[in-house]
């Protein structure tokens, strides 16, 4: 990901993020929300119509059942059942381990976006929360997508989330640099831990 702040974006890319804040800390992912609702229904409409098609195949409520549809039911369940597995790991936020209290892991976070040379921004009501947004991945210049990265800083623990936005809440799948993003800020963290437990030792 090529972080980049967007300065010429009218976009609030944080502006929700501060009325869920305590209930993405306490459950670690996001709330059902009228950005996150819509997916939902789509993937529960979707469930509904695959279970009105699966019931009497597979039950044997028709005899017109052949081995073609069959194999069709089973490739749609495994499709939404995929798309909404993904869905919820869009919502879920991985939780990394530190053991630092809230003041700390804001300092820390700082010290890894500045070490990383990655451009961020702080959020300036919620400062234990940073973006990363990337450039817009839209063609089109005036329409806005792009990939947004969230660390959140809270006791003991960073939580860290990525999803793609516009104007609403996309099912898309995070990149990979999310999860290399994620693995890279542990490491740093146990670097951080063994330098700090080296030094309490020199002295």
């Amino acid at each position: 990901m090529k972080a980049l702040n967007s300065p010429d974006s009218n976009f609030d890319w944080g502006k929700d993020i501060l009325n869920d804040l305590s209930f993405i800390k306490e459950h670690k992912r996001y709330p059902f929300t009228k950005r996150t609702i819509p997916p939902s229904v789509l993937l529960t409409v979707g469930f509904v119509v695959l279970a009105r098609i699966a019931w009497p195949v597979f039950f044997g409520i028709t005899t017109n059942s052949n081995f073609m549809v069959w194999l069709m039911t089973i490739v749609i369940a495994v499709m939404i059942i995929a798309v909404a597995v993904q869905y919820l790991q869009l919502l879920k936020f991985d939780a990394i381990t530190s053991e630092q209290p809230l003041q700390n892991n804001i300092s820390l976070l700082k010290r890894f976006m500045n070490d990383q040379h990655l451009a961020y921004t702080q959020h300036q009501d919620a400062p234990e929360v940073f973006l990363i947004i990337s450039k817009n991945l839209n063609y089109n210049p005036k329409k806005e997508y792009r990939e947004v990265m969230v660390f959140v800083a809270d006791d003991k623990r960073i939580l860290v989330n990525s999803h793609f936005v516009g104007s609403k809440f996309s099912i898309t799948p995070p990149s990979g640099n999310y999860r290399k993003m994620a693995k890279s800020l542990n490491a740093w963290l146990l670097e951080q831990k063994a330098k700090n437990t080296k030094d309490i030792a020199v002295k």
